[in-house]
């Protein structure tokens, strides 16, 4: 499997999935720095759904399993409010987290194979 280290995570209170996409609004520094860096290296981030915390302001525990999210476009109409909207890569679980000195949260993450369309259950169906 595949690992990859130091890898930014954005904990929300939604779900991206892979090819989905998602229009985010950011405001808080620590997170216009993460965009900042993913655009100008071209690298992308981790998007967690929230187990527990809240969205803004630090502090949120994110879920183990996740989506690599690439910036597919943003704009800054208003000085301080960033607006981009992400693409879902790759699912991946977190291994290990640590707070950087800029109060963000990174990882390493490891991939996890995708293993394509599943058959629907037949209670499901």
């Amino acid at each position: 499997m595949t690992t990859l280290h130091d890898v930014p995570l954005f904990p929300l209170g939604t779900v991206l999935f892979p090819e989905g996409r998602l229009p985010l609004r950011i405001f808080e520094q620590r997170y216009m720095d993460m965009a900042k860096v993913c655009l100008r290296d071209n690298t992308p981030f981790g998007v967690c759904l929230i187990v527990a915390g809240k969205e803004a302001g630090g502090g949120a525990e994110p879920h183990a399993v996740g989506t690599l999210a690439e910036i597919s476009g943003w704009e800054m109409e208003q000085l301080g409010i960033l607006q981009i909207t992400v693409r879902g890569g790759r699912r991946f679980r977190i291994l290990d987290t640590h707070v950087g000195a800029d109060h963000l949260l990174a990882g390493s993450v490891e991939i996890i194979p995708d293993e394509g369309p599943q058959p629907l259950l037949a209670e499901r169906r």
